[in-house]
């Protein structure tokens, strides 16, 4: 093991919506900011690749809506189940694949001035209180070596182990929770219009399909764990639900690369604890239906830096419980939504009904549309905020109130700390 040891202002791990956007605005503000991520790069993970109306304001407010330049314009959502369906406007979307995505955020965050290093793995060594930082072992290649950080920023997602030797940080996983498959494969089916998002809801599970450009198609699924391996394998389940939908099969589905995810709705009771603190899915998540995820990953980054102390201020002990708060206020009233939505997805029964009512009511159907994508803009009262002064570019010229002593950098390597 290498013995030497660098020092960041903060160490973002998870490099997916919320790490990239948490690292690109840390670093617009002054930071010395490290963004590590376990996969080799660029990557693609199980998403949806929808974006809410609300996940693009909260982009072009960070700065990075430029990275989706190239994504295919959303305009509604189509709900089927059985012989049922029902199409309501859902404006402003986008659609993108999570690769070039999270790429493009990536790059402006290393504009920006932030260190990346992908292919590393990353743990969290245990919190002492009489240090200012915490500590991370890293591994990349054949090189271990550790990095100190005044703030840890969990971004890995349901499937990361950063925080898995944090007391704090235990999931709690919903009964009935689905599990997440997703594929992106080349065709033009008739069937899947540009600009539409097709929700197809089926006795165990919900496949959802959108058009990516001219001549890809993304379809994600969540999807019963048992009646999967019943079914030999995700592609022959999802294949029943949209049989069940009366929807053809796209040819180009046949062979395509299912990646996979594990039980998706989780949740955290803390979402934080000494220099440590969870953003995007490191929080918790709820089946999305139609782009919420990566809205609530970008908001969430936004709300968390903005509420930061600059790297020279105290810590403040009450900061994880702070963020807490202001995570269920700007986020949690949309996921409470979407637990109740996410229980008539499951039951083929309850989704016909839904969609007579959507039929019936559209106005209704709008309404809850526009609840769930649209987050709180209430803000909260510097006294609800602990007094933190707003995060910008620091002064370095009161070592006295430094939040990060024993600024020791070093070299790790090629290109990290030098």
């Amino acid at each position: 093991m290498s013995n030497s040891t660098d020092y960041w202002d903060a160490i973002v791990v998870g490099a997916g919506v919320a790490g990239g956007a948490a690292a690109a605005m840390l670093a617009r503000r002054g930071w010395r900011v490290l963004l590590v991520e376990r996969s080799n790069w660029p990557r693609e993970k199980v998403c949806g690749g929808c974006l809410s109306a609300s996940a693009i304001d909260a982009l072009r407010e960070i700065g990075i809506a430029s990275a989706i330049a190239s994504a295919q314009s959303t305009t509604s959502v189509v709900w089927e189940s059985g012989a049922r369906a029902f199409e309501h406007p859902l404006p402003r979307g986008a659609a993108i694949l999570r690769g070039e995505f999270d790429a493009a955020i990536v790059s402006e965050a290393v504009r920006r001035g932030c260190e990346f290093l992908p292919a590393c793995s990353a743990s969290l060594l245990p919190a002492s209180s009489a240090d200012a930082f915490r500590t991370l072992r890293l591994r990349t290649g054949n090189q271990i070596f550790e990095a100190r950080a005044g703030l840890v920023i969990a971004c890995d997602g349901i499937g990361g182990t950063l925080l898995n030797s944090e007391p704090w940080a235990k999931w709690t996983i919903s009964p009935g929770s689905l599990m997440g498959v997703a594929a992106t494969y080349r065709g033009h089916s008739e069937s899947i219009l540009p600009g539409r998002i097709y929700m197809c809801m089926g006795n165990n599970g919900y496949v959802g399909m959108v058009r990516i450009d001219s001549s890809r198609e993304h379809l994600a699924a969540a999807l019963d764990p048992i009646s999967c391996r019943r079914a030999g394998g995700p592609e022959n389940l999802v294949r029943e639900i949209l049989g069940s939908c009366g929807r053809s099969i796209p040819d180009a589905l046949d062979g395509a690369r299912f990646r996979g995810a594990g039980t998706l709705t989780r949740r955290r009771q803390h979402l934080g604890g000494y220099r440590v603190l969870a953003v995007g899915d490191a929080c918790g998540y709820v089946e999305p239906l139609t782009g919420e995820g990566m809205a609530w990953a970008a908001i969430g980054a936004r709300e968390l830096v903005n509420m930061l102390p600059n790297p020279l201020a105290r810590w403040r002990d009450d900061l994880p419980a702070q963020w807490r708060r202001r995570y269920l206020q700007v986020i949690g009233r949309q996921q409470s939504w979407c637990r109740g939505m996410r229980a008539t997805a499951h039951h083929p029964a309850m989704a016909a009904a839904g969609i007579f009512i959507g039929n019936a009511m559209p106005a209704l159907a709008r309404w809850i549309a526009q609840t769930i994508c649209q987050p709180s803009t209430k803000e909260l009262s510097n006294d609800n905020l602990g007094r933190f002064p707003i995060a910008q570019a620091p002064s370095r010229t009161n070592a006295g109130d430094s939040w990060h002593r024993h600024r020791q950098p070093a070299r790790g390597p090629a290109g990290v700390g030098a």
